[in-house]
């Protein structure tokens, strides 16, 4: 009998490859004149989105941009497990204050990009706000390759250790990847904004 982590690593790969090949014909151009506003996305709000919230803020400081998570289906007030909160350390990130939040809880009218884990986020998000849709990408677009091939960060919730530090990295790369797109300066002052054309 087959063990439970492998089925599971299969099952992803599989969904991860129909889902990306979808993706990368459904995505449009996003063209970003001035981002001063990023809202990060997944379905609790307590492991994938804040770890990225937290990790561009610390990356980030003193910036003034407006760094925002939330989830779809979220119980709001949950903390972060044991296990993210635990791992997050290795990064040099404290989310034992967070809390989770859903998505009416974020300025998503407002936000210049809207990052989903997945695809299927990704989807509900545009039928949401159809009118984001140019805002609106896959966070793994902004990883280096050969990580950007799949569409998808998978959740970690219910793993083990090594599966949320692989998560947590992942999200790392593509952020590091998202920095090249931001002000290097405040954003109040509009002759420095960012004026890269995300493809």
């Amino acid at each position: 009998m087959l063990p439970t982590s492998f089925k599971r690593a299969v099952r992803l790969i599989l969904r991860n490859c129909w889902e990306s090949a979808a993706y990368h014909l459904l995505k449009t151009r996003v063209d970003i004149r001035t981002l001063h506003h990023v809202v990060f996305v997944c379905k609790g709000n307590i492991c994938r989105s804040v770890f990225a919230e937290y990790y561009l803020k610390h990356q980030v400081p003193d910036r003034g941009l407006i760094i925002e998570s939330c989830g779809l289906d979220v119980d709001q007030g949950i903390l972060s497990p044991p296990m993210a909160v635990h791992i997050a350390k290795e990064f040099e990130l404290d989310l034992e204050r967070h809390r989770s939040k859903v998505f009416t809880s974020c300025n998503m009218h407002n936000a210049d990009l809207i990052l989903p884990m997945e695809f299927r986020q990704y989807l509900r998000l545009l039928s949401i706000f159809p009118e984001k849709r140019q805002n609106i990408r896959l966070l793994r677009d902004f990883a280096p390759w050969p990580d950007r091939v799949f569409c998808n960060i998978d959740d970690p919730y219910g793993t083990g250790e090594n599966e949320f530090r692989r998560c947590f990295r992942l999200l790392q790369r593509a952020i590091n990847g998202l920095r090249h797109y931001l002000p290097t300066e405040e954003v109040d002052k509009p002759d420095r904004h960012c004026q890269n054309r995300i493809k």
